[in-house]
């Protein structure tokens, strides 16, 4: 059985971000961090990871040829990005064009945003259209392939089977048939009464 401090351990919440620093790092800047955002109460700060001399980066575009170093925070007390960010830029005496931070959240909405912002290569300006017809889809060729499917008796539908034939009449019942014929008779013989020819006496003078 658990005790009330693991409990209460895994039921605290905690608030993770990322910082994001451009260029060189200040001297033990992960030390640094911890120091500053003492306030927040820092449960762990990730030694940095420098990622490689880059032409652009996204979390920079201002900035060319350059890398970043990236480290992940985590409070057990709640703050957001922009004061994490302010503090930091503050305590490091670091440009805050050069620093980023954001939370978790942040972090999975910029990379969805991104993720087709590689580049193929191309250029597109002067490039014609690709030759795509859709006159099967749309326009005239549409409507008349559609009339024409009508005229050959489209209408007559393809039983299609699935989880509840079992359940369905393979046939009509047999009290409904009965129904159906004895309606049939008393439509003919309303038929007949209205056209039997009757004989009308003439008047004699």
């Amino acid at each position: 059985m658990k005790s009330f401090t693991e409990y209460l351990t895994e039921s605290k919440k905690v608030y993770e971000f990322k910082v994001k620093i451009a260029g060189d790092c200040p001297k033990d800047c992960g030390k640094k961090i911890k120091e500053a955002l003492a306030q927040f109460h820092v449960e762990s700060c990730s030694s940095g990871k420098s990622t490689p001399i880059q032409e652009t980066l996204v979390d920079f575009p201002d900035t060319k040829n350059t890398g970043m170093t990236i480290f992940d925070v985590c409070t057990s007390y709640p703050a957001t990005s922009m004061q994490v960010q302010s503090i930091l830029a503050e305590k490091l005496r670091i440009a805050t064009s050069m620093l980023k931070v954001r939370n978790l959240a942040e972090e999975k909405e910029i990379a969805l945003n991104n993720q087709h912002k590689t580049k193929s290569g191309k250029a597109m300006l002067g490039t014609d259209y690709e030759n795509n017809n859709t006159e099967d889809l749309v326009g005239e060729t549409h409507k008349m392939n559609f009339l024409k499917g009508l005229s050959k008796g489209s209408s007559h539908h393809t039983p299609v089977t699935g989880y509840n034939d079992e359940l369905l009449a393979k046939s009509a019942p047999k009290h409904a048939k009965e129904t159906s014929t004895k309606q049939v008779k008393v439509k003919n013989n309303a038929v007949n009464i209205f056209t039997k020819q009757v004989n009308v006496p003439t008047a004699k003078g």
